[in-house]
């Protein structure tokens, strides 16, 4: 490192820049392995041109790397040698990514435009240059998962918003396609734009499937969805008036079956095609002939590639439409059971009250039965059922989404119907102990949500109740003074394969009864003492699971609480922040005891869980 210093002169860190000429010459590198330094960066880099400054970002807290270094050179052509050479080069163990640096917070967010059905293999570089013919680019970047893993969209920042502007509105009918992909493009919108009144309407399944012989073709795909698109603004225009800003219809490669997204001018028109499919189960726009589609594409010729070239000839499909005329499943008939519909970007403001999530299933239930079960409220157009990955404690759930509203309304309200002596006997049948769970499943977006306005407006360190947190001694385990604090935000992992949706599950299905029912036996429960010393380990817990989960519901949480406590504290270091983090790990309305006990098995999951309870520590004391 003292070599390191002597190269090159140290440098306060990097500031925002305006100047966009000074801009580039700065490169952005992320996923660094933490073994990284420095040094070790500026013998790699100092490859391509000299460097002026560089600096790893570190935490404050801790002063560990956070994977991410900015490196600044003398010369524009270094840094972009730097991008093309070291961009997805292995360093270390990861695959670190390169990229131009970009202030974000000065650039005009009206010239940023989201990609998104990018290809599996697309490359920031590549899509830079192929960007660039529309006009200045500043910067490309493609999203990536936690893992690294590369994602389907992205975003194109361009100097000028009139660049961005002119093509969005070129692809309208000039498609542009990347490495065989039809790319799709629309301007960037922030969070809270996007929790506008939404004016486009999703729609999935609404014809029969295509014959498998026809999908082998790419013409007769491309034709007929061109000519459903036709089809469909042909009968919105014309026929009931609305006016369309887009309609863009594409054939799923794996159901064969078409779906659409239609853009209206206002939301009220898109609402109004809302309420048709939810009481139609149907729409009238789709009712049409494989005739009329070909009549349409006659009139008003066929669609240009992005490069203006013509993807066929009116003479190349007739044969395909004329033979379509005559099928009895005509797709243009529009004849779905599978059809499906939303409101775009509905998902963030409420969830999908179609989409139901049924727990306390019983283990030996198949999806046949629960299927049949749940078809007698409604069409079903899809069910899922999932089971937990821990053999230890086992779990089956399923997951239902019913077509219509009024269908899962109705699911929502008989399934609990005590009067309906069908429905009980078949309760009884297929959930534990007859007693159904049933909740809306809320999308990932509003659990998130859910996640930070809960640790707002909680307290950790305010609970009335209080909680109890054993403590172990080198030979004997005592009993911690209450702990008053509870885990302030909603469970990451639930037990392993499955997500269970929190803030309707006021209940827990597997919730022990209380002891005072009369209906039950007395029961004649061992000291908690006696349990501490029964499980002394987590590998006599393991060896006898079934016997630890015979003891009660509480005792087994302080068991693991006590069992927890080392590990923690092996890790956080200091005896306080330890005990109020396992008294958030093991508190009942946040985690189950499967969670608790993928924690022994998982280090990785422990650890995440001990770094949000340590933040949120931090947090409440900065904020006091």
């Amino acid at each position: 490192m003292q070599q390191f210093q002597k190269e090159i002169p140290q440098q306060p860190q990097i500031t925002p820049q305006p100047n966009q000429q000074q801009s580039k010459t700065i490169i952005y590198i992320e996923n660094l392995d933490q073994g990284i330094s420095e040094d070790y960066l500026y013998r790699k880099f100092k490859e391509v041109g000299e460097i002026q400054s560089l600096k790893i970002s570190k935490d404050k807290q801790t002063q560990k790397s956070k994977g991410q270094a900015f490196i600044t050179f003398l010369h524009p052509d270094s840094a972009e040698e730097a991008r093309k050479k070291f961009n997805n080069q292995i360093f270390i163990r990861n695959t670190i990514r390169v990229k131009p640096y970009f202030n974000f917070h000065g650039a005009d967010k009206k010239a940023n435009i989201f990609i998104h059905n990018l290809p599996e293999d697309a490359d920031d570089l590549e899509l830079e240059q192929e960007f660039s013919r529309f006009g200045t680019v500043l910067s490309v970047d493609v999203h990536r998962d936690q893992t690294g893993k590369q994602l389907n969209y992205g975003y194109v920042q361009f100097e000028k918003k009139e660049d961005a502007e002119n093509l969005i509105k070129r692809i309208l009918n000039h498609p542009l396609t990347h490495k065989g992909k039809l790319l799709k493009l629309e301007q960037f919108k922030a969070q809270s734009e996007r929790k506008v009144e939404s004016t486009s309407i999703y729609l999935r399944a609404f014809a029969a499937p295509l014959s498998q012989q026809l999908m082998s073709h790419d013409i007769v795909v491309r034709s007929f969805e061109y000519g459903w698109s036709l089809v469909i603004k042909d009968y919105l225009t014309r026929i009931q008036g609305d006016q369309l800003k887009d309609c863009f219809v594409k054939i799923d490669q794996v159901t064969r079956q078409p779906w659409a997204m239609i853009t209206f001018e206002t939301f009220d028109q898109a609402k109004a095609n809302l309420d048709i499919c939810e009481s139609q189960r149907k729409h009238p726009c789709f009712i049409s002939g494989a005739h009329n589609a070909i009549e349409l594409i006659k009139k008003f010729g066929p669609p240009a590639n992005s490069d203006g070239s013509l993807p066929f000839t009116i003479e190349q499909i007739t044969p395909y439409f004329e033979e379509m005329k005559k099928d009895p499943h005509d797709i243009f008939k529009g004849e779905s059971d599978n059809f499906f519909f939303n409101m775009v970007y509905s998902k963030h403001l409420n969830p999908d009250e179609r989409l139901i999530i049924i727990q306390n299933i019983k283990e030996d239930v198949t999806k046949e039965q629960i299927s049949e079960f749940l078809g007698q409220f409604g069409k079903v157009i899809r069910l899922t059922i999932r089971k937990t990955k821990n053999p230890r404690f086992q779990v089956q759930q399923c997951f239902v989404h019913y077509q219509t509203l009024e269908d899962s309304k109705r699911a929502r309200s008989e399934l609990y119907d005590d009067s309906n002596e069908k429905i009980c006997k078949q309760r009884k049948e297929i959930f534990k102990d007859g007693h159904a769970v049933a909740n809306i499943l809320l999308s990932k977006t509003m659990r998130k949500e859910f996640k930070e306005i809960k640790k707002q407006s909680q307290n950790i360190f305010t609970n009335p109740g209080g909680r109890q947190l054993l403590q172990p001694q080198l030979q004997t385990f005592q009993m911690m003074p209450p702990m008053p604090f509870p885990h302030p935000h909603p469970p990451r992992n639930p037990p392993r394969g499955a997500r269970f949706p929190f803030p309707q599950q006021q209940q827990r299905p597997m919730q022990r009864p209380p002891a005072t029912r009369p209906t039950e036996p007395i029961r004649v429960e061992k000291p908690r003492a006696s349990f501490l010393e029964e499980f002394m380990n987590y590998q006599t817990v393991q060896n006898r699971m079934e016997d630890f989960l015979k003891i009660p519901n509480d005792d087994q949480r302080q068991v693991l609480g006590n069992l927890l406590f080392q590990k923690v504290f092996d890790i956080v270091k200091e005896k306080e922040s330890t005990k109020k983090v396992v008294g958030m790990l093991i508190d009942p309305s946040q985690f189950d005891i499967g969670d608790i006990l993928n924690m022994f098995d998982d280090v990785n999951e422990l650890q995440t869980y001990i770094d949000e309870g340590l933040q949120l520590i931090h947090d409440e004391q900065q904020a006091n």
